[in-house]
């Protein structure tokens, strides 16, 4: 059959890159972390081969035959790292930012809990700085610490005082896609009934509009708009990158009706002012990312998460992450900072929409931050 013919080239570039493990010039933790992951995907892969020819049926389905092994494996050390809210409720209210060397967070008590970006310790002095106002959500704007409270916006200034904020902001209750000079995006997801991202021009105040069920990126290049987004109920898996030269010309809609929150909403641009660039089925990127100039995905496929790139047809995987278990990603955001990349997450079943935990890749480290504990 051809679903055993791929699973068993897979199974020899395993066996391959594992030879590679060996000259790469890692030190001894991490090269036996990678090699153990590794070690960990090859028995998976051939217990489901096994069970694929036992069983006489499809157990992989064609699509997966897109995954191959890198020639160039990312080398990162993997961390994971359990963060206790110290004011007794789940989750943040809101998803975390990085703000002045910090991950800034806020609870349901409408506090903040910080940490140094460079020590993952608590900062004490700065949490009793900037906790002298209570907030209902909080993001990264205009590069300022913003923070929504009793209806009022507010932001951090230099002297580490709330003062009140006074452009106009398209958030209430939603994480920030992404922002340049010109564009806030944002988005909302019904899952397996829509979503749609939302430009908001910060020079004219109108919002534009176009599907992407359900988004998870945005990022800028060669003056370009891109959204990554990817759905994942039962058995429909799929991801999709589109491409938008000039958000100005999407489907234009106005705060009040993006505020009323309607299903199937992102279907309804008929702009045609975007393309698709490409879609997987199978497959579910969960976030993308540049890495020291290679474009890297948060790639889930067949109940393994891992790092990948995308070449041609081909799904590459450059590092196994966590010993090959899988990482379930809801409404994740992804923003990359000036030396550093955060990817936020959150559970369906277990925080709803809150953030139960992020990634950090910094400093040629991969870290996994969860809250209360491991999930």
């Amino acid at each position: 059959m051809k679903v055993q013919k791929y699973v068993s080239k897979l199974v020899m570039c395993l066996i391959i890159f594992l030879c590679y493990s060996i000259i790469w010039g890692q030190s001894p933790s991490s090269q036996d972390e990678l090699n153990k992951g590794l070690g960990d995907l090859l028995k998976y892969y051939k217990d489901v081969e096994e069970q694929e020819i036992k069983g006489g049926y499809i157990t992989i389905p064609g699509p997966y035959r897109l995954i191959e092994l890198s020639d160039e494996p990312i080398n990162l050390k993997i961390k994971e790292i359990v963060f206790k809210n110290p004011y007794g409720d789940d989750f943040p209210v809101s998803y975390s930012v990085i703000y002045n060397g910090r991950l800034i967070s806020l609870f349901q008590s409408g506090l903040f809990s910080c940490h140094s970006i460079q020590t993952l310790e608590r900062d004490l002095m700065y949490e009793q700085a900037i906790n002298t106002k209570r907030f209902d959500y909080h993001w990264l704007i205009d590069n300022k610490l913003v923070g929504l409270s009793a209806g009022q916006y507010y932001f951090l200034n230099s002297a580490n005082k709330w003062s009140a904020y006074k452009d106009s902001i398209p958030l209430r209750n939603e994480p920030k896609l992404f922002e340049d000079a010109k564009y806030i995006a944002f988005c909302d997801c019904e899952g397996e009934w829509g979503g749609t991202v939302y430009f908001y021009n910060k020079i004219t105040g109108k919002i534009y509009f176009t599907e992407a069920t359900c988004a998870n990126t945005v990022y800028k290049k060669d003056d370009k708009y891109y959204i990554l987004y990817e759905l994942g109920h039962d058995m429909l898996i799929s991801s999709s990158l589109k491409e938008i030269p000039d958000p100005d010309l999407l489907t234009p809609i106005s705060l009040e009706d993006v505020r009323k929150k309607t299903r199937r909403r992102g279907y309804s641009d008929k702009s045609n002012a975007s393309r698709i660039v490409f879609n997987l089925e199978p497959i579910k990127l969960s976030s993308t990312f540049n890495y020291k100039g290679r474009t890297v995905y948060l790639t889930t496929s067949y109940e393994r998460t891992f790092l990948a790139e995308k070449e041609n047809d081909s799904i590459k995987i450059v590092n196994p992450l966590f010993n090959n278990r899988y990482v379930v990603m809801h409404y994740p955001v992804t923003t990359s900072y000036s030396d550093t990349i955060l990817i936020n997450r959150a559970w369906y079943m277990v925080g709803r929409y809150r953030e139960i935990s992020y990634f950090i890749i910094k400093d040629d480290e991969f870290i996994k931050i969860d809250w209360n504990e491991k999930h």
